[in-house]
């Protein structure tokens, strides 16, 4: 099985648990799905290899979903596994239901908005981060609500756009790595090439083995004319490739 980031996992259970208050305490299937995650989040599968995990928790999900008052929860955990499992067609179709059902959770739409993005429908990505943008209801769902917008511009050719829309994402989330760097993409495409050194300087402080820091690093510092700089950041690049 593939893995994403640990994020991923740490989200599935952190909202596992936010949902198990509001779940009915009579309701077993929601509480087995749960319990399921919970020993998915220690690796109890790694200790007892005939155990899966995740496959218990999907089936009590589905259990769950059957009942109306148990819908909600069942179809948001569901979605996060299957967003975990990287499966964007099955988790967009569980996040779509949540939110249909609760069109008050505008955080959610951001999730939708990256997975419409990895199927590479973008018009309708772009729809779902304006959603979650403009209801700036959390600073997590708002900046990576404009990070998927600044990557939609980016990949259009639309730099200007990007650009505003990476800053946006990190005026309450400064450590953004991914969002820095896009603004220094951006900088870059535009011949703004002073200001795309600044903000990938600040990208390498995060992920100095990054690749694409020190690609766009290069490209920059070389068009500033700052030739022994672009040399070192090339040079660093075949170093990393060497040690992997």
């Amino acid at each position: 099985m593939k893995k994403r980031t640990m994020l991923v996992l740490v989200l599935i259970v952190m909202v596992s648990s936010a949902v198990w208050v509001q779940a009915n305490a009579t309701s077993d299937s929601l509480a087995n799905g749960f319990q399921a995650l919970y020993y998915y989040a220690v690796r109890l599968d790694e200790t007892f290899p005939q155990v899966n995990p995740l496959g218990i928790a999907i089936e009590e999900f589905v259990k769950a979903a059957r009942y109306k008052d148990q819908a909600d929860e069942a179809n948001l955990m569901m979605g996060f596994i299957y967003y975990h499992l990287e499966r964007p067609g099955t988790a967009l179709g569980y996040f779509l239901e949540f939110a249909q059902a609760h069109p008050e959770e505008a955080w959610v739409q951001a999730i939708i908005g990256d997975l419409y993005a990895e199927m590479g429908r973008l018009a309708e990505a772009q729809q779902s981060y304006e959603r979650a943008a403009a209801s700036g209801s959390e600073e997590e769902s708002f900046a990576r609500a404009y990070y998927g917008l600044g990557n939609i511009a980016l990949e259009r050719g639309r730099y200007e756009e990007a650009k505003e829309a990476f800053a946006k994402a990190l005026e309450d989330a400064g450590d953004f790595f991914d969002a820095r760097l896009g603004l220094g993409q951006a900088h870059y495409h535009l011949g703004e090439y002073e200001e795309a050194i600044e903000e990938l300087e600040l990208a390498q402080l995060y992920a100095p083995r990054s690749v694409s820091v020190l690609q766009y690093l290069g490209m920059s510092y070389e068009a500033a004319g700052r030739t022994e700089q672009a040399e070192h950041a090339y040079s660093r690049i075949e170093e990393l490739g060497n040690t992997n």
